[in-house]
């Protein structure tokens, strides 16, 4: 997706430039699934992956993936989102991966305590 470089600053050209900054791909199908996260998972993209979550984690879902490898930049937010992920999971009785991401991003992981938490493949 193109980001327009035009020099507006209105909230629509923000919004727009965010939602720009961030692709998600769903993958697989029936039992099994993998969301693959591009770009920046901060505040203005979190819901979107929220969104995708609560759309796929259902009592028949096995496995959902979360594959980090894509991401350039997380912040708090996107960490709250992989612990709701967990729990979300936990609720539907479905097993949650985490697919590790670049160094700066498992990095935020290392200093928050959250490495050993959250269950990252190997």
């Amino acid at each position: 997706m193109a980001i327009d470089s035009g020099s507006r600053t209105d909230d629509a050209s923000e919004a727009t430039l965010a939602a720009a900054q961030f692709e998600l791909h769903a993958e697989g199908s029936g039992s099994n699934h993998t969301l693959v996260l591009i770009g920046e998972l901060d505040m203005a993209s979190a819901p979107a992956l929220e969104a995708a979550l609560r759309g796929i984690c259902t009592d028949a879902t096995e496995t959902v993936a979360l594959d980090l490898s894509g991401l350039t930049f997380m912040d708090s937010t996107g960490l709250r989102v992989m612990l709701v992920s967990k729990d979300l999971c936990e609720r539907h009785h479905c097993e949650l991966q985490l697919i590790p991401g670049p160094a700066q991003v498992q990095r935020l992981f290392e200093v928050t305590g959250l490495l050993e938490q959250l269950p990252f493949r190997a």
